[in-house]
Parts: C-alpha cells; structure tokens; sequence
C-alpha cells in the first residue's frame, strides 16, 4: 500500500485522480490540498462514509509529508518547484504540472516566464508519455507528466519520425480542447459564456505545450525540428481533438496506419481506427482512451492525422495513474476509470 498526497486537489484533475485513487486498492490517500477549499470535503460519489469524514482539503502547511511514498502535484504552473524542500528524498513525485517537463533552463523563461532555481532536481525526472517512454519510467523516481495536447500529438508522431516516415520539419497541428483544459483557476462559468456559440483561437506558434512537443520529436530524432501548432477552444466542456498535417517522405499513408496499428496494437489504451477514418471527441470523453485516424487527401504527399483524448484524463489524471502504475510493477490498467 503507498501512502500519497494529492496537491491542488480541488480542481478538475485533482478531482479524476481522487476518483482514481479511491478505486486502487494499492492506494492510500493520506491528505488532499487546496487552499481557497481548505476544511471542506471533496464531493465524489465513489468516497465511502468513514473516507468523507477523514478526508478534507488541507492548506499546504499543515500536511505531514513524514509517511508519504508518491505525491501526485495537479498545483498550477510555476509552483511545485518552489516547495520541494517540503518533501523528503524518498518521496516521489508525479508532476502534472510543467515545473519539471523541460531540458533547458532557458526553455522555462522562454515558454513559461520563469527562472527555473530548482534546476538540480531536472535529471532526476523522466518526461512520462506512457506508452513511449514505459521502461524508463519504471526506473526513474519522478514523473514529469506530459501536458494535454502534447500527449494528443506526440502519441502518433514519435514512432512515425523514428522510422523516418515523415518529414519532421513541415508538421502542422491545429488542436481542439473544451474549457476545462483551461484549469479551475479560470473561473467556469466566465469561460462557458465565453465559449458558448462561438471557437475562439489562441496560442498560435506560441502556444506553451509546443516546447515540449519540439523537445520529445528531436529528442527521437537526435536532430532539432520544431513544428507550428495552435490551438482552439471549443463550446465543450472536456475533450481534445489535434489535427495533425503531415508530410509524407518516402512512404505511403497505408504505411503510416500499419506503423502505428502494429506500434499500438497491444496498448490498452490506444486505439487505431481503420484507414481513412477519424475519431471524435464522443468516442474518448470519460476514458483513459487515446484514439488515432489517418486519411490522405487529394494530395499524394500529405496526409491528416486526428487523435483524440479526454484532456482530464489520458491528458492529465489517467496517465498519471498509468505512471504511477508502471513506476511500481502493478497491472497498469488499475485504478484507471474507463467508462
């Protein structure tokens, strides 16, 4: 049984790890934080009557960490890596924020604003795209788990890149997500209003996902590419939809779906839809599911690629679960809600 800490508990994600949590029987929760929240208690119908009583937000300073084998970090950007010193050396983390996600010190003050102090602790995070990166996770003692979108675009396009399928240097993303994707610091209903009728682009070129995303397709490639992204906010509540237009380099858009079908066909959670067909945000909300099609148009040489995923769940909670799962040899599909 490991005892874990769930820090920033009461927003969206916080609240699908609790869930998760509560269903894992290799689980113990031992404090929830969250500041504005703090003396109440989360309202999950899966909590049990003797869990309501013992379990209600903490501030940060009043949790002992002493006992404390994982703590799963859902606080906003830019403040995990300020309060390490809270923890022990022996505590792990799996940081769903983006405090440890980057390489480069000065990747943090060109995507993020910040001047990165707690750059020792770097090195001994492992970027923790699941399915990409399981048997380094398994030995590594901190996940730095991956942002929503990124996981939405670097899911199909890793395998491609490394076998040199696709040109990495003209890839395209247009990416959807509902408003939930904007955090529950954002206040709901100012962003549903904002939202209602209406797609609002933002973070075009520069949205903060695409450090990462750059980051893990050199990486795979041992060559610096860089790709064009943008995002969009849509009049739904959860779910991402990517676009992803690629062009192809010595190979054929068959070929692409049966390098990713053959790479995925033993993932529980990724799904490869046959030739020629797409995915919609239906087929993956309340799911840990990633969801992929390809489809060639009129054009010979270019092709799209749609995944889609729950942003709360394969995009944030579920794959922290999923690490969390693969860091202790447990069946890595436990815990995980998969309506």
């Amino acid at each position: 049984m490991k005892n874990i800490v769930i820090l920033g508990a009461s927003g969206f994600v916080g609240y699908e790890i609790i869930q998760m949590c509560l269903m894992h029987s290799d689980i113990n929760i031992i404090a929830l934080s969250a500041n504005r929240a703090a003396g109440e208690s989360p309202n999950l119908d899966k909590m049990q009557d003797n869990q309501k009583v013992s379990l209600k937000y903490q501030k940060l300073d009043e949790i002992n960490f002493n006992d404390v084998d994982y703590i799963f970090n859902c606080l906003p950007n830019k403040s995990l890596y300020k309060i390490t010193d809270l923890f022990s050396n022996r505590v792990r983390l799996i940081d769903l924020s983006a405090d440890f996600r980057l390489d480069k010190p000065d990747d943090y003050l060109t995507w993020y604003g910040f001047q990165h102090d707690n750059l020792n602790l770097i090195d001994e995070f492992q970027y923790g795209l699941t399915e990409i990166y399981r048997d380094k996770i398994k030995v590594s003692k901190h996940i730095a788990n991956p942002g929503c979108y990124a996981t939405s675009v670097l899911m199909p396009l890793i395998e491609l890149v490394k076998n040199d399928l696709i040109d990495a240097d003209s890839i395209i993303v247009d990416s959807k997500s509902g408003y939930s994707g904007a955090g529950k610091t954002n206040d709901p209903q100012s962003l549903m209003l904002e939202v209602k009728e209406t797609i609002k682009t933002y973070g075009v070129g520069d949205h903060k996902h695409i450090a990462e995303i750059n980051q893990e397709i050199s990486r795979n490639i041992n060559n610096k590419t860089e790709i064009f992204f943008s995002a969009n906010l849509i009049p739904v509540e959860r779910g991402i939809l990517s676009n992803i237009y690629v062009e192809l380099k010595n190979s054929s858009h068959k070929e692409v779906h049966e390098t990713l079908s053959m790479r995925f066909k033993n993932e529980p959670f990724i799904e490869i839809m046959p030739l020629d067909t797409f995915p919609s945000t239906k087929d993956v909300i309340g799911t840990n599911n990633l969801v992929i099609g390809v489809k060639k148009g009129y054009k010979d040489n270019r092709i799209c690629i749609v995944s889609a995923l729950d942003n709360l769940i394969k995009g944030a909670a579920g794959q922290a679960i999923q690490n969390f799962n693969v860091m202790n040899e447990f069946e890595e599909t436990k815990g995980i809600i998969n309506e």
